[in-house]
């Protein structure tokens, strides 16, 4: 019976000694980034009414439904935290998600005039895309019941210019609008160059501009030196095209097409220039 009782306790005793459990359930492995990204822009959504979905490397997009602005959080730091301390998951997801409820209240409130005079660039849209919005942007008419309003567009973020800011930036709506709209030339000059075929010319970049394009005269000059006096359309928010003004009836139907199917519709409007202003052609 001794012996019996004897070897039983001398096995525990190596096991013991040996580093052995009797505990076979594996240890957790640390999630990978792309999973912790996945958790991350949950616990955004979970978290606030924000929008959020896992984007490009180790960055977060997030939005929300009541704005315009978008931006992209960087994960770096929170996976490095998380790595260190996988028992912190938990508080490492809600800091990440009350950041990005920090980032889009604050909007431009952290830049200065220099800090965004060479990225503010002009957005054309339909007056009804901003009634809904929370926070209202800084904004000038333009025909066919559409709005130009001012972006400050960096690497990781969309964000729109409100009077708050010009006020902080002693900026008036005119003064910003022609530094977008130089912006916008330089930059279009530099990277996107004008496109003709036969009678068609325009921008179908898909860069959020092209339907921008129709409110700088320098553009619509370029296009008259290669076609003439013409009849521009910007059915969409990546399309901008222009025609000679006697061949605008071949494209109503194209534009009216554009513009019901697209997911960023601009205007069915045709427009032409009277006196160096754009009016809506008359249908």
């Amino acid at each position: 019976m001794r012996a019996a009782l004897v070897l039983p306790v001398c096995i525990a005793l190596l096991a013991a000694l040996s580093g052995c459990s009797d505990d076979s359930t594996p240890a957790a492995r640390p999630l990978s980034i792309a999973a912790f990204k996945d958790k991350a822009a949950a616990a955004i959504i979970t978290g606030s009414d924000l929008k959020a979905e896992p984007g490009f490397g180790s960055k977060v997009d997030v939005t929300a439904p009541d704005s315009l602005n978008t931006f992209s959080l960087r994960l770096d730091e929170a996976y490095a935290a998380y790595k260190r301390d996988p028992a912190k998951l938990d508080e490492l997801l809600k800091k990440f998600a009350e950041d990005a409820d920090t980032r889009l209240a604050h909007g431009n409130a952290d830049t200065s005039l220099r800090d965004v005079r060479d990225v503010v660039l002009p957005v054309l849209k339909p007056q009804t895309a901003f009634r809904r919005l929370s926070d209202q942007p800084a904004v000038t008419p333009f025909p066919g019941k559409l709005r130009i309003a001012y972006a400050v567009q960096k690497t990781d973020s969309f964000m729109l210019v409100t009077p708050a800011d010009l006020e902080r930036w002693q900026q008036s709506v005119a003064d910003i609008h022609r530094l977008a709209l130089a912006n916008l030339l330089r930059e279009t000059r530099r990277e996107q160059p004008l496109r003709c075929e036969e009678k068609l010319c325009g921008w179908a970049s898909g860069d959020g501009y092209d339907a921008a394009r129709l409110v700088v005269p320098e553009l619509r000059a370029a296009i008259v030196r290669k076609i003439g006096p013409a009849v521009y359309a910007v059915p969409r928010e990546s399309v901008y095209v222009a025609l000679p003004i006697k061949l605008a009836d071949r494209i109503k139907g194209r534009v009216e097409h554009d513009f019901v199917t697209a997911p960023n519709p601009v205007s069915r409007d045709l427009f032409v220039e009277r006196g160096g202003e754009l009016v809506v052609l008359a249908q």
